[in-house]
């Protein structure tokens, strides 16, 4: 009796416990963005992991490590997936060509290059 509640108890140690972590970290990923575009025209951003605009941002004009630029308004945003975001470039956003980013829940994605015309 002694010896199988050892066992039992053996057993119970190695069960793998239940993490109270329910969320997975990932790093969004980008993988196609529309052709170049002006201000006022729509372009969209395909990736994965792209979480949703309560949790993300799109930067633009920021250098190849992300940092700096232009952060789109949420009122850009027409739509927003996991792997789609379809928006507006506004008014303001910076023209020519520098890197596109988008930021979920504080990690970046790998970026593309990305242009604004004139």
């Amino acid at each position: 009796m002694v010896a199988s509640s050892l066992m039992v108890g053996a057993l119970a140690s190695c069960a793998p416990s239940q993490s109270t972590d329910r969320f997975v970290t990932v790093t969004p990923v980008l993988i196609k963005v529309s052709e170049a575009a002006k201000r006022g025209d729509t372009i969209t951003i395909q990736g994965r992991y792209l979480g949703g605009p309560t949790t993300g941002q799109v930067r633009l004009g920021a250098d190849e490590s992300g940092k700096g630029g232009y952060v789109f308004p949420g009122s850009a945003i027409q739509s927003w997936t996991d792997s789609e975001i379809v928006l507006t470039i506004p008014t303001d956003a910076p023209v020519g060509g520098s890197w596109l980013f988008v930021e979920v829940a504080g990690k970046q994605s790998t970026g593309l290059p990305y242009s604004v015309r004139q």
